[in-house]
């Protein structure tokens, strides 16, 4: 009696189990009642604090085919831009939050772009925003526009259907640097220094637009950080160099005078790799710094034999030495600044905790006096099929068949 009172309920409670399935997410917000951010631009404003601008894809504008879907205008952006002024970036989102017909979702959220003087200012407001956005993800990049952050917003994606995945390419391709909220969250904790890609902007013709003058914003330097705020920049090749450190170089271009008659040979970067050794003894620390790249001859304007071994053997020297000034020049200039924005420090830190007990507060006057020992060893690996200058050849065989 008792098993089939048992059974008899288990039959019961196997379709109740299946209704639950179909219930709605009483405490979620529909998808279709949803603003996903796709990028976020903050900037200083001299009448009310903060000016925050949020990019917002336009669900009934984009279209996979190519066609606009009933109740998209054809000739609109599928993107929008909203803006909002007050005394503190939550109070900004919350009037752009009163404006929308929609709930703010950040979980799209992939690019901060910050203008110069927000930069100069200090983005502490900014990372104690995002941290306690339960929502917001700390692996989003984080970029310096050259003047207002907004200004960034009027680009046109010609490549991409918005502005802020044009952005994440540049961090996510590696032709700059990728700094991400997690990399400024961790600079915080040792002092606040940081190095975050600078980008350029200007007015260009563009034929993808008939013609017309638009926005077009590329990468440059980087921006330097100290203490949460912006004190300083890279140049294009210190940049560059940073990501050599990193290990984070890739599929990049490199190009030198021929040993034999001046030149150009390019060289493409298939691969690299970095090392870095802290060494202390007595009172001296020193930085061993060994990076390790394979090339490929890409185009070579030079007579220069690429079939002797000792031609290449002159050209991997110059490159390793090429390589090296670029990156003492990086690494000097921060020196002189008294910024460790590669966090050399944290190195110490885990190979000699004591010595790091020692300095940390006042690691940023040790920084300046460290000595730094950089190997770089650059290998030829591949010259192509022709080994010298095609056009040339074609000119020398024309002029013999004459």
């Amino acid at each position: 009696m008792f098993l089939h009172v048992t059974m008899k309920a288990a039959r019961l409670l196997l379709p109740a189990a299946c209704l639950l399935w179909m219930t709605g997410c009483w405490s979620r917000v529909e998808i279709n009642d949803r603003a996903f951010v796709s990028g976020m631009y903050v900037d200083v404003s001299e009448e009310s604090g903060y000016e925050v601008s949020l990019g917002f894809p336009l669900s009934n504008r984009l279209s996979s085919g190519g066609s606009m879907p009933s109740g998209g205008a054809s000739d609109g952006n599928p993107y929008a831009i909203v803006s909002k002024r007050a005394g503190s970036i939550p109070e900004a989102i919350r009037k752009i939050r009163s404006d929308l017909s929609r709930e703010i979702s950040w979980g799209h959220c992939r690019i901060i772009i910050v203008g110069t003087k927000m930069a100069e200012s200090g983005v502490d407001p900014i990372l104690e925003f995002v941290t306690r956005e339960p929502n917001f993800h700390t692996k989003s990049y984080f970029l310096v526009a050259p003047g207002k952050g907004k200004d960034i917003t009027e680009l046109t994606p010609v490549f991409e259907r918005l502005p802020s995945e044009v952005l994440r390419e540049f961090a996510e391709r590696k032709v700059t640097l990728d700094t991400s909220v997690k990399d400024l969250l961790e600079a915080a904790a040792r002092g606040g220094d940081a190095a975050a890609a600078l980008l350029t902007i200007g007015k260009v013709k563009m034929v993808s637009e008939k013609g017309k003058l638009s926005t077009w914003v590329g990468t440059d330097g980087a921006a330097l950080f100290k203490n949460g705020k912006m004190v300083g920049t890279f140049n294009v090749q210190e940049m560059r160099a940073a990501l050599w450190i990193d290990g984070k170089m890739k599929s990049s271009v490199i190009s030198l005078k021929s040993p034999t008659d001046g030149k150009t040979i390019s060289f493409l970067i298939l691969n690299s790799k970095s090392q870095i050794k802290p060494v202390v003894s007595g009172d001296r620390i020193r930085f061993d710094i060994r990076i390790e790249a394979e090339d490929d001859v890409m185009s070579s304007e030079s007579d220069i034999d690429l079939n002797d071994p000792e031609q290449i053997s002159k050209i991997e020297n110059l490159l390793s030495q090429q390589l090296k000034g670029r990156i003492m020049s990086a690494i000097q200039k921060t020196q002189q600044m008294g910024i460790d924005v590669f966090a050399f420090g944290r190195y110490i830190e885990w190979r000699y905790p004591k010595v790091w007990y020692e300095h940390q507060d006042h690691w940023r006057s040790t920084y300046k006096n460290c000595e730094f020992s950089v190997v770089t060893q650059v290998s030829v690996k591949r010259t192509g099929v022709e080994k010298n200058p095609i056009v040339r050849q074609m000119q020398r065989q024309q002029g013999g068949s004459r």
